[in-house]
């Protein structure tokens, strides 16, 4: 198809017997146009619930068939049908897993030796309280079964972290009290690879009914093996359809031992479908009710990347198995709650580990790579070890989902995963992006909402991914693209539009740092080079830093200007002693104090961020350090400290401070208001005595940094069109956080302003163009709106 998309299959979506071939392509088309008319008639269609996509899609293909003439319309209305379609016109992304890496280079990684956290205990934890409220229910006599609410529950994460990993620890504890099962329907090149097959040659063909029964048969056969200790017959599982052997008898177990039975990469199963609709991993769910009266002692768990809990583990209104009967209960219907994995990230992030290593041994790309998810480093260090330029590449393609090296960005999804693992986004839990960026962009689960419409996303700190994805921002066409999907996102509510003026902020210190690093992947830049990236026509910043550094003015050369003098023929008897006069007074009124720290190094590739509700999360020295070894910048949430980031500064071997940065956006600001003493944004709360706590500031002190020095600061106006480049001076008495207004003393520290958008040294006219789009953009609903809610934007 156009675009190099997927080519869909929809025809077992009516492979039924009173429909011949003809009929089933004209449904399809049938089908296809009243989505492609859903589509462009919502203006947020990718931002509306699933839900809402097939009423919509529903409403449309009503008038589709009566401009067709068609009067028998039963097989349109079927909700689990439209949905079908709609899942394998928009979701077949999410069940393609993109590149992945060798079969033996992922047994290397999957075979080294195992490091336990937190996790181990939490999901048998987890396992037994899903246990105790499904029994309870069913002890209720809720019928909770009947609405088909197997015994089962998801655990979902994104790839890497080792969900398969973790399952295969548990079956080698011989001293747990479980047995494990474990099918995958992975591809036969992944790791572990497929080990259940079912014959596609019978789809044609294959009902509903016949695939739960067999796949009740062979899930009892498995069952009777692992009581008995026998071992099947042979790697593959396959599935036989079309018999009528019986399931074996349930044994009830005499011993103490429990089953779990494992179902990996699930979501294979939600792209076909039976000959009468039915996708096969609803049937996979049926299958699980068979075994209700077993669930004291046997547990399903199904395992994938694919993390839309809406398919995988459906609310009750979702299901189409579901058949409402009187007095049923909404609580006790919901199904069982999910298990996110995520404490398996702390296993290669231990801080004391990494801050006993030197800076230079933390950016050597072979321990820089291995912070992350478990994956990496494995892939890493394995008896196969990738080569971390390698492992860089292939990290590039998981972020995008892609298997070729284009460095255009042009899905939607992309873009959001770039810019999440580089600038820190807030991405919206109700997002349509968030399961895809789950799925197949690398993010990170953190909890899903019991009516399953809402995931918190996030993307932490992964070097790996962040180096990775200066590739695209290096692409002058990639910039534009990603500012225009900036504005798209918080237009439809994708990314948090509290703080526009911060994200446009973020942007330009991470293009000035790429910029400033070069071709080098990883690189320490001294401050005043990466300041001057910041350069712009009618605003010197090299010129000004290089005014600081020289005491506020420049060399001013009595002999040569007196040259200049009389080649324009303005030598007169008094031009010396003018310009002796002149000099003095340029070094009694100086513009301002040096830049402190301005030989000191920076170097970061993304941002993180830093919660004050966070326990223990302070900005110490302890925290540069750790933040600098990972080549990460630090996001401040908003609070009482005044500031917005705070970027590691090396200023010795092991000693760090912060180049503090604020970001403004209003129109209002100008040079003028900002240079003025009484202007707190650019004296007193750039101020390490305002910023940093008592025990902040002890911890940099035992470090042996100088608090008598500030710490350079850097103030960014993006709000006016004007463009400059000014410092203001601290140079009177200040408010202190500690309220010690007996304080008197003087500092001299410089906070440099820099106003306007145009950084053209940065990006393209065009995308700076977006940019001030961007900046301006506000939300604004058409006029009827506002007249249909005049209680919000009436006059």
């Amino acid at each position: 198809s156009e675009g190099g998309q997927h080519q869909h299959d929809f025809s077992s979506l009516f492979d039924v017997d009173a429909i011949d071939a003809s009929q089933r392509q004209s449904y399809v088309t049938m089908l296809g146009e009243a989505y492609e008319r859903a589509n462009s008639a919502t203006e947020n269609w990718g931002e509306i619930p699933r839900a809402q996509k097939i009423g919509r899609m529903i409403n449309q293909l009503d008038n589709v068939l009566q401009e067709s003439g068609i009067t028998d319309t039963d097989i349109f209305w079927d909700v689990e049908r439209v949905g079908a379609f709609l899942e394998i016109r928009e979701k077949s992304d999410l069940v393609d897993h993109g590149p992945r890496i060798g079969q033996s280079a992922a047994a290397s990684a999957f075979g080294l030796g195992y490091t336990g956290h937190a996790d181990d205990s939490a999901f048998l934890n987890h396992l037994e309280q899903q246990r105790e409220i499904y029994l309870e229910r069913k002890k209720r006599g809720t019928e909770s079964c009947a609405g088909g609410n197997a015994p089962f529950f998801a655990v979902i994460q994104s790839s890497g972290y080792g969900k398969s990993r973790l399952i295969s620890q548990i079956s080698a504890c011989r001293d747990q009290q479980y047995d494990v099962i474990y099918w995958t329907f992975a591809s036969k090149q992944a790791y572990p690879p497929k080990n259940v097959e079912i014959s596609e040659l019978q789809f044609n063909s294959l009902r509903r009914e016949a695939l739960e029964k067999a796949l009740h048969r062979e899930i009892s056969v498995a069952v009777g093996n692992a009581q008995s200790g026998r071992q099947a017959d042979s790697e593959t599982i396959f599935i036989q359809l079309g018999t009528n052997t019986k399931p074996p008898p349930m044994q009830q177990r005499t011993d103490q031992k429990r089953i779990i039975f494992v179902v990996d990469e699930a979501s294979e199963l939600l792209g076909k479908f039976t000959s009468d609709g039915v996708s096969f991993y609803r049937a996979l769910r049926t299958a699980f009710t068979k075994f209700e009266t077993e669930a004291s002692w046997l547990f399903f768990v199904v395992m994938s990347t694919f993390s839309s809990i809406t398919y995988l583990s459906p609310e009750l209104a979702m299901d189409p198995s579901f058949k409402p009967y009187s007095g049923y209960d909404d609580v006790n219907q919901n199904p069982l709650n999910p298990f996110i994995l995520g404490s398996s990230f702390r296993v290669n992030n231990d801080r004391h580990a990494i801050l006993t290593k030197t800076v230079e041994e933390c950016h050597d790309p072979q321990c820089l790579y291995s912070m992350g998810r478990p994956l990496w480093k494995a892939l890493l260090t394995g008896t196969t070890p990738m080569l971390p330029h390698k492992l860089l590449s292939y990290g590039r393609k998981k972020l995008r989902n892609s298997t070729d090296n284009d460095p255009k960005l042009t899905k939607k999804e992309e873009i959001l995963a770039v810019l999440s693992v580089r600038l820190c986004l807030s991405i919206s839990p109700t997002s349509w992006y968030v399961p895809s960026l789950v799925a197949c962009h690398m993010g990170t689960a953190l909890s899903i909402s019991e009516d399953r419409m809402s995931m918190v996303v996030t993307y932490p700190s992964e070097p790996v991914l962040a180096v990775g994805a200066k590739m695209f921002m290096k692409n002058q066409e990639n910039i534009g693209r990603m500012i225009s999907a900036l504005q798209d996102f918080l237009t439809h509510g994708a990314v948090d539009r509290g703080y526009k003026g911060e994200l446009i902020v973020r942007l330009l210190m991470t293009l000035a740092m790429d910029k400033a690093m070069g071709s080098e992947e990883v690189k320490e830049v001294q401050l005043k080079d990466y300041l001057v990236q910041f350069d712009r026509d009618g605003a010197d910043l090299g010129e000004l830093i290089n005014g600081l550094n020289n005491n506020g003015y420049k060399q001013f050369d009595v002999e040569e200007e007196l040259k200049k003098l009389k080649r324009l023929n303005l030598d007169w008897p008094d031009s010396r002693a003018m310009l002796e006069e002149k000099l003095e007074e340029k070094k009694r009124n100086r513009a301002s104090p040096p830049l402190m720290y301005a030989d000191g190094r920076v170097c970061f590739t993304h941002f993180v961020y830093l919660s004050k509700s966070t326990q223990g999360e302070l900005i110490t020295h302890d925290l540069l350090r750790y933040a600098y070894r990972r080549s990460a910048a630090i996001v401040v949430e908003e609070g009482p400290r005044g500031i917005d980031k705070v970027i590691p500064l090396r200023v010795e071997e092991d000693k760090f401070v912060g180049l503090v940065v604020q970001d403004k956006n209003r129109v209002s600001d100008t040079l003028q208001s900002l240079t003025r003493a009484d202007n707190p944004a650019t004296h007193h709360k750039v101020n390490v005595e305002y910023f940093l706590t008592e025990a902040e500031k002890e911890t940099f002190r035992s470090a042996g940094v100088d608090l008598e020095r500030n710490w350079p600061a850097i103030l960014f106006a993006v709000g006016v069109d004007k463009v400059g480049a000014e410092v203001a001076t601290q140079l009177e008495q200040k408010r202190f956080r500690h309220n010690n207004l007996s304080n008197t003393d003087r500092f001299d520290f410089p906070c440099i302003i820099l106003t306007g958008l145009d950084y053209s040294k940065l990006m393209t006219a065009d995308a700076a163009a977006r940019l001030k789009d961007l900046r301006d953009f506000e939300f604004v609903p058409s006029l009827q709106k506002r007249e249909d809610i005049p209680i919000t934007y009436g006059s």
